[in-house]
């Protein structure tokens, strides 16, 4: 039951970060953030939740944001998920109809931040504990390697400097295996992670940049979240996070070689 707790307030935090972090959605709670919680006018700019229309106005007058009723739909629809604003219904006069209208409104959630600052609190630890590890990844990067390390389970800490010269064969042992020379070689937890009898990938370096060849691995490899087509050679990205599988049982990298 705990996991299960835990694994619901990341989903919750990680939602709300994902929907601030657009300058569009960022900048629509800004200007709902204006109404107090008794729909008070502050500094005579607000009186009352916005419809499409006025947040809209809004935008395009404070911060020269040009979008189309139906992204900005879009926005609201993500924002109202994340559960930092909410839909309310409203009369108002609105352009070419006679007469007060019922129409969808929006406004902040009354613990939206509240509740995203007690989230964030939650994993200060965990976080502080991934910028350590950054900063010993750092010191390690010459410019000249590709640098490896483990962010999440049992091998979490661990760092990998990779030659260009070797071809690194990427998976999880097994109880019958002998350890072979340039292997990423993780411990059996990593369960959704091939093993290196049928490696999950390959790490090596060709015309001047770093490639990675995923080998039809069951779970799939991402970098980032963008995932790697199988048997393709893919461009690794500098200072990104690489990933096997997901979820339990997954492997996350931070990988960077400038």
């Amino acid at each position: 039951m705990e996991d299960h707790e835990n694994y619901n307030t990341y989903d919750i935090l990680a939602s709300k970060l994902s929907a601030v972090n657009n300058k569009v959605r960022f900048s629509i709670l800004e200007i709902l953030s204006e109404i107090d919680e008794n729909n008070q006018q502050k500094d005579n700019i607000i009186k009352e939740p916005l419809y499409s229309r006025e947040l809209n106005s809004f935008l395009l007058k404070r911060y020269e944001i040009n979008i189309t009723p139906q992204m900005l739909g879009q926005h609201l629809k993500q924002l109202e998920g994340a559960k930092l604003i909410e839909e309310v219904h409203i009369k108002k006069e609105v352009p070419n109809k006679i007469g007060p209208r019922t129409v969808k409104a929006y406004k902040i959630n009354t613990d939206a931040f509240k509740d995203l600052f007690l989230d964030v609190n939650l994993f200060t630890k965990e976080l502080l504990s991934l910028f350590k590890l950054y900063e010993s990844h750092e010191e390690v990067n010459d410019g000249e390697h590709c640098i490896l390390t483990v962010l999440n389970g049992v091998d979490k800490g661990k760092t990998f400097k990779l030659n260009k010269e070797d071809k690194i064969l990427v998976g999880c042992k097994e109880f019958d295996n002998q350890i072979i020379s340039s292997t990423i070689l993780l411990d059996s937890k990593y369960s959704k992670v091939s093993s290196i009898s049928n490696p999950h990938a390959y790490i090596f370096y060709q015309e001047n940049q770093w490639i990675i060849l995923d080998k039809d691995s069951k779970n799939g490899t991402f970098i980032d979240n963008k995932l790697v087509y199988n048997d393709c050679l893919t461009k690794l990205k500098n200072k990104s996070f690489l990933r096997f599988s997901k979820g339990t049982g997954s492997a996350v990298f931070f990988c960077s070689f400038e």
